[in-house]
């Protein structure tokens, strides 16, 4: 057997069953499984427990983005690599600011030949960012040939149209011919899905649900606040402007009185459209018999649009700020209609509530570019084999944000003189809408450079076999740069949402790893690295680890490692965010305990210090036939110094006036958070991996596997300082299952194949009982595939996904923006069919 490195050492070996736990998913599994993109495939492994993100939770910050992160760690513990080395950032973290991850979506799905997922701690080999783990993405090697091909997809419930299309080709064989060139395109084109097209959210009315009320609805059309009342904005002929309902206030957000409200659903989107093309091309030419030259290029562009949930339509109501353009500080904008407007019926300045139809929708579409060029050589001696590299990276983002935006002078000028017709919006001059309509750009620009020199080979033989080594040294300059747009910093646009950040640091780092042969059934592997960073300082890793071959059948392994993770330049910058999105606010004036909508700012910090992991890691392999394999592992991370804010919902209960801004009602208006040092969280659980194939004379050849895993613990402060609580099961922070599990089944029989997957998420205890329901049911999808080999170079296949039309279980806490599911665990896509062929020559 030819040696290979397996993610999570840098040590050549023949063996398969290595110290640490890795999942590796092959080219055939990839193509036969339900999923057509490398984040819908990585995301559906049971050891992505949740806590990462995915395009629908994307949808304001960044469209079309989706990362991954393992063990509920959130995907900045995740490290994700391709064929071994790092890629740049996508330019916008997750959430505004507190995840930096890389963009799956802008990753090479058909020039993969398989993807590994080490689940352990890996800071020993890797560095800053492998806390929870390693997802490390394959590209085939030597492949010659011609391999095209195409699909197409649809909803079962309508929208979502999905077309794809590839070509891969490879010319040269590296041992006959000395060189080797792989070119791979493709393309995947999807339709938008908004909250309209599907049944359950398209009324946007869920009062005959647990915790429902007119969820879907807001109350902010056109009304005036008087008295703690709403009064509806109506003209002479009691009319409400056009495209909203006159109805009460009480079932959508518990005041009194009657109001011009709005059903959002169609302004809401679910699941982002997007546009994704990539190039990848990779080269291998043999120099001389021991040296070989090397090279790749990577290029993705990727287009996702989406309307901002949290505000598809620009409100004028308490609590809007604007940046003040001297200080850079938040200000308030003020909400009361003057009393000289001819539409205030009061004579009085009073309090408005009115949504701006005629100023568009917040239509955002994210342009992102990203891409990665590598050049190396390779090579070897008598003693031992090198490998040198120097590659960048990169990743530039540009959002636009079309309309939906307003100009704080112009409109407080427009409703001082009364030119903005608030009774009949169409008949407002066009001039005045073009003076108040903002059109906004956010770029941002995230690079990553660097080099890396490595040595492996073997030291010298003890009785039981060679010492195996590995030692290289590594260097890297990341930056991230995220601008606001220049509205913002000018002071003019209302409700700014901002994510700004400047940060650049280099990094040099050194690391060895032994393998180090004890017995003939009993080895033991040692590795350290020392990184030095130049914005916080230096860290040490080191990593131990035990393989012992008990039996011919039975092997046990187990690890020990310290690690860390370096504050993101997102965190640890002068970075700036204000977002909005909403949190039950149980001092509520009209409303307790609802769920309100009040603008969150988030500050970084620039002392911070890096987290500190321990993890352990013990495991058994049984083997009961050379088809058979059943896995078992123990884990568990250790994290101190966690970075993070404080818990929203922990700062609204307590209320503290410097965190917690309210209005003269007490409305919730404002809530202030910041990056820190937290005290630390423990989580563990247990993997169970089986597979198994056989064969029959008659029937073709089957296979089964499954891989489950179990979240033991997950535990944490929910406030700086704070008791430990354990999130795991429940929705206290994010939504962490205890249980998750893919199980396939496989079937192959001359020309035709067929796989059925069954994902299942385990249900979740909620963290507050809403309307009598403690907990949320469980979630069972499964996905099919029928493959048709109509010749030995054209095969068509047709997949389904989610073939049941199982919808998300119902959470009474509506998490998702308007609507009553995770939107992190689920999507209301529905039943799903695709159909497509592939031809290969």
């Amino acid at each position: 057997m030819a040696d290979v490195v397996v993610t999570g050492t840098n040590i050549r070996s023949a063996n398969t069953e290595g110290f640490n736990p890795v999942q590796t998913i092959s080219r055939e599994e990839i193509r036969t499984s339900g999923k057509s993109t490398t984040s819908d495939l990585l995301r559906s492994i049971s050891a992505n427990t949740g806590n990462g993100s995915n395009e629908t939770q994307n949808s304001g910050w960044s469209s079309g983005a989706a990362g991954i992160g393992l063990r509920g760690l959130s995907q900045k513990n995740t490290l994700v690599l391709l064929n071994g080395r790092r890629v740049a950032n996508y330019g916008f973290p997750g959430g505004g600011l507190s995840d930096t991850f890389v963009n799956l979506n802008a990753l090479p799905m058909v020039a993969v030949q398989r993807l590994e997922v080490l689940k352990d701690g890996a800071s020993a080999v890797y560095g800053s960012d492998a806390v929870a783990g390693v997802t490390n993405i394959i590209t085939r090697q030597n492949f010659e040939g011609l391999e095209f091909g195409a699909s197409y997809g649809v909803a079962d419930q309508g929208g979502l149209e999905t077309t794809t299309a590839k070509l891969v080709g490879g010319y040269g064989n590296l041992d006959d011919d000395g060189f080797n060139i792989l070119i791979s395109l493709e393309a995947y084109t999807r339709e938008r899905l908004d909250q309209d097209e599907r049944d359950l959210t398209k009324s946007g009315i869920y009062s005959d649900l647990p915790g429902g009320r007119w969820n879907g609805w807001s109350a902010k059309g056109a009304r005036f606040l008087v008295n703690g009342q709403s009064v509806p904005f109506l003209n002479a002929a009691g009319q409400c402007p056009e495209g909203m309902v006159l109805t009460a206030s009480a079932p959508i957000d518990g005041l009194q009185g009657n109001t011009c409200a709005i059903n959002l659903a169609p302004h809401t989107t679910l699941i982002p459209s997007t546009d994704r093309y990539q190039a990848y091309v990779h080269a291998t030419a043999r120099l001389t018999p021991q040296v070989e030259a090397f090279g790749e290029v990577l290029y993705s562009y990727v287009e996702g649009a989406s309307l901002f949930g949290s505000s598809p339509f620009f409100t004028l109501e308490g609590g809007r700020f604007a940046l003040n353009a001297q200080t850079g500080l938040a200000e308030p904008v003020s909400n009361l209609l003057p009393a000289n407007n001819p539409y205030n019926p009061y004579g009085v300045a009073t309090p408005i509530e009115y949504t701006f139809f005629d100023l568009g929708r917040t239509l955002k579409t994210n342009e992102s570019e990203s891409y990665r060029a590598l050049a190396g050589l390779r090579g070897n001696t008598e003693k031992f084999d090198w490998e040198a590299a120097i590659y960048a990276s990169g990743s530039t983002e540009r959002e636009t944000v079309s309309g939906g935006f307003a100009n704080r002078w112009t409109l407080a000028q427009a409703l001082a003189d009364g030119t903005l017709n608030l009774h009949n919006p169409g008949a407002t001059p066009q001039a005045v809408l073009d003076g108040i309509r903002l059109s906004t750009v956010r770029p941002a620009e995230s690079r990553l450079y660097g080099a890396d020199f490595k040595i492996t080979g073997e030291l010298f033989t003890l009785p039981a076999g060679q010492i195996g080594y590995a030692a290289g040294i590594e260097y890297r300059n990341e930056s991230l740069v995220s601008r606001n747009p220049w509205q913002i910093d000018a002071g003019l646009q209302v409700r700014p949402a901002i994510a700004a950040v400047d940060g650049e640091r280099d990094v040099f780092a050194a690391f060895a790893e032994f393998n180090i042969p004890v017995f003939s059934n009993l080895d033991i592997q040692i590795a350290g690295r020392a990184d030095e960073y130049s914005d916080f300082g230096s860290a040490f890793s080191p990593k131990a680890g035990l393989r012992w071959k008990l039996h011919d059948k039975l092997a046990v392994r187990a690890s020990a490692s310290r690690g860390f993770r370096a504050p993101s330049l997102s965190e640890n910058s002068a970075s700036t965010m204000i977002s909005y999105g909403s949190v039950i606010d149980p001092y509520d004036p009209d409303l307790p305990n609802s769920r309100q909508s009040p603008t969150f700012f988030t500050v970084g910090n620039t002392d911070l210090e890096p987290e500190e992991t321990k993890s352990l890691n013990f495991g058994a392999v049984f083997t009961p036939t050379r088809s058979s394999v059943i896995s078992v592992d123990w884990y568990q991370i250790k994290l101190d110094n966690l970075i993070g804010t404080n818990n929203i919902t922990t700062v609204v209960q307590n209320n503290n006036p410097a965190d917690v801004i309210r209005d003269s009602r007490g409305k919730l208006q404002a809530v202030y958070n910041r990056y820190q040092n937290l005290t630390s969280l423990e989580t563990s659980g247990i993997d169970v991996d089986i597979s198994h194939r056989w064969a029959t004379d008659n029937w073709g050849d089957f296979t089964a596997s499954s891989a489950y895993t179990h979240l033991l613990e997950y535990k944490r402060p929910n406030t700086v300082g704070g008791p430990i609580l354990d999130y795991a099961g429940t929705n206290r922070g994010a939504t962490l299952p205890a249980d998750k599990a893919t199980t396939r089944l496989g079937w192959s029989r001359n020309a035709f194949n067929a796989n059925l997957t069954w994902y299942y998420t385990s249900g979740y205890d909620q963290a507050t009982v809403i309307a009598g329901q403690t907990s949320v049911d469980a979630y069972n999808q499964f996905d099919a595939y029928l493959g048709w080999a109509i010749s030995d170079k054209i095969s068509l296949y047709a997949k389904i996904e989610n073939l049941f039309d199982e919808a998300p279980p119902h959470d009474a806490s509506f998490p998702g923006v308007r609507a009553p599911y995770d939107f992190g665990q689920y999507d209301l896509r529905g039943r799903y069919f695709r159909i497509g062929f592939d031809a290969s020559f």
